[in-house]
């Protein structure tokens, strides 16, 4: 009989087909649940900061290339390169 004698026991609910329905308790599906999506997140944060941190490291090297590049003009190349800090010398007449 519908109502009769819960006495404390688990909710139940009573169709008027004749079927009882419990209630389930959800808890440990919401755990699961929250745990394979905090590995979720925590892959993808994991896998974007890695990419940042590469871009950021790229952009260093390039920088450092140039510096390497603009500031080698050494007092003794002969061959005229733009930038270069040897003194130029007239064309010789022959």
């Amino acid at each position: 009989m519908p109502g009769a004698g819960d006495g404390g026991k688990a909710a139940a609910r009573w169709l008027g087909t004749g079927l009882l329905v419990e209630e389930v308790d959800n808890t440990v599906t919401l755990i699961i649940l929250a745990v394979v999506g905090g590995v979720i997140g925590l892959l993808i944060l994991i896998l974007l900061i890695k990419k940042l941190v590469i871009f950021i490291l790229k952009k260093t090297r390039e920088k450092k290339k140039e510096c390497l590049v603009s500031s080698s003009g050494n007092d003794n190349t002969e061959n005229g390169l733009p930038g270069s800090k040897a003194e130029e010398k007239p064309p010789s007449k022959v």
